[in-house]
């Protein structure tokens, strides 16, 4: 590889993960900012195909399609979730509530899919109307437990999907559950310990929001401009992915498990699904493929670029991108660690 063009891909990877923290320009425009990274990626790469725009076109309709989904009938059982949120904290402990919530989300984002899960947390957070510190923590450590469901099973996100099909060929038998028995052990106490974590940085005293948060209703146009926020951001995020392939193929693909490991927290700013698809081999030991799994699920919830349904929380309840950093990358550094050294240990 040319020496100019791994220079200017490394650059695209650092702008996408510094770029919405430095500059309020970018964080306003973020999808089209990814986008522009992404078209830039390929450009130079010189990866352009029509498999590469079909998939940049093709993969962000499943997700999109969700969200509107989501949107219409939440906006129709808005009131009625709001009221059941209520009762609920009135007969227990707001900190006790908003774990339970936590955990049952990305417990049941394995079978309703991050979105519509992620849309389901913004929903109870806007009927908790917890103080903004706490609600961001809330919303944060929310979308990181559902993000390490998308990893479970194939309706939860793309990544799973993809690892099934390139593993078909695997020595070993590998069918629609075989994730979840690869990966359940780690992922699902993660996020049982988010759940707890959650309740714990909650203060012991119920605080309520001295503003009202400034409604979102979720009308007609302002569901399209979400879907079309959302279809942005995705094509920028394969695009960008698609790249990054020349530069994965000489740097990751080869490298020892711990290796991949770490690089693989590039995830936090490239699509997840796309470096599965880079990476993933029917010859690669099972030890290989929790550790490459592992670091691209759990990078996702570090960064609001992590991960698809991260931009809805943020958008719905407008968290800025530093302050979503402050809470996931702290937490993603300490289940980076925790995982490998785990892992080394097994």
């Amino acid at each position: 590889m040319h020496p100019f063009v791994a220079v200017t891909l490394v650059l695209c990877v650092l702008w996408a993960l510094i770029g919405p923290l430095v500059s309020e320009k970018i964080e306003k425009r973020l999808e089209r900012f990814m986008l522009a990274m992404g078209v830039t990626a390929v450009t130079v790469s010189w990866s352009w195909s029509e498999a590469v725009l079909l998939e940049a076109l093709l993969r962000p309709m499943k997700v999109c399609g969700a969200l509107l989904l989501g949107c219409l009938v939440f906006s129709f059982t808005h009131d009625h979730i709001r009221r059941g949120v209520r009762r609920a904290m009135g007969r227990m402990d707001y900190r006790l509530a908003a774990a339970a919530a936590v955990t049952l989300l990305a417990l049941s984002a394995c079978v309703l899919t991050t979105v519509i899960a992620t849309l389901a947390l913004v929903e109870v957070l806007s009927a908790m109307e917890l103080e903004r510190g706490s609600e961001l923590r809330v919303a944060v450590l929310g979308c990181f437990a559902i993000g390490l469901a998308s990893g479970l099973t194939s309706i939860a996100g793309p990544i799973p999907a993809v690892a099934v099909a390139k593993l078909s060929q695997a020595a070993y038998e590998v069918d629609k559950m075989y994730l979840w028995s690869l990966l359940s052990p780690w992922l699902v106490p993660a996020m049982l310990g988010l759940g707890v974590l959650t309740g714990v940085l909650l203060p012991k005293t119920y605080k309520a929001r001295k503003e009202p948060l400034k409604e979102d209703p979720l009308t007609l146009w302002h569901m399209l401009v979400l879907t079309t926020r959302m279809y942005v951001f995705i094509a920028g995020l394969v695009l960008l992915g698609a790249g990054l392939v020349p530069l994965i193929d000489q740097v990751l693909l080869g490298a020892p498990p711990w290796l991949l490991y770490w690089l693989n927290s590039v995830s936090a700013v490239v699509d997840g699904a796309t470096l599965a698809s880079v990476e993933l081999s029917p010859r690669m030991s099972q030890e290989q493929l929790r550790y490459t799994l592992l670091a691209i699920i759990i990078a996702g919830g570090a960064l609001i670029t992590g991960n698809a349904h991260n931009l809805v929380a943020a958008h719905r309840l407008a968290i800025p991108a530093k302050r979503w950093a402050a809470v996931g990358a702290p937490v993603a550094g300490v289940l980076m660690a925790f995982y490998f050294l785990s892992l080394l240990v097994y």
